[in-house]
């Protein structure tokens, strides 16, 4: 009888070390609820992490055209449109549109640089939104220019 008395009162402090038997209907769908709270902050790190991205993308479409643009200002001064297209043709679309990115070949402190500007773009590639990103390099004279470079 004794045995019985004292697997009885192992058997219900196992009982209480796990929790009651009778499952607790309170807690039901808790794992559910927290899930949903945290969805919202997840996707805005998410948005953020891709707006990085996009700037960091757009950045260094800014530095490659000014490079090519440079490269070309410095063999070809005074044909802009030949600057221009060789700009462009270091970024891809849809940076490359005529609304979104514009060359300039300017003078600044003696010395000629090549402008690109990008419109910086909101969430998707394409949908610009109020910020600009712009690169420049410096334009190494190999040809002297004959007349108006802008």
């Amino acid at each position: 009888m004794e045995e019985a008395a004292v697997a009885s009162v192992a058997e219900s402090g196992r009982r209480a070390a796990r929790g009651s038997d009778v499952p607790r209907r309170g807690d039901r769908g808790g794992v559910i609820v927290e899930f949903a709270a945290v969805v919202p902050f997840l996707l805005l790190a998410l948005a953020l992490v891709w707006q990085v991205l996009l700037l960091g993308i757009t950045a260094m479409y800014a530095s490659h055209g000014a490079a090519e643009a440079a490269r070309q200002a410095a063999v070809t001064p005074d044909d802009m449109e030949r600057v221009e297209e060789e700009a462009r043709k270091r970024v891809r679309a849809p940076w490359d549109g005529v609304d979104v990115m514009t060359v300039e070949v300017v003078e600044r402190d003696g010395a000629r640089f090549a402008r690109v500007t990008l419109a910086m773009p909101i969430f998707l590639p394409g949908a610009s939104g109020p910020w600009d990103v712009t690169g420049e390099a410096r334009v190494v004279t190999e040809v002297e220019p004959r007349g108006s470079f802008q």
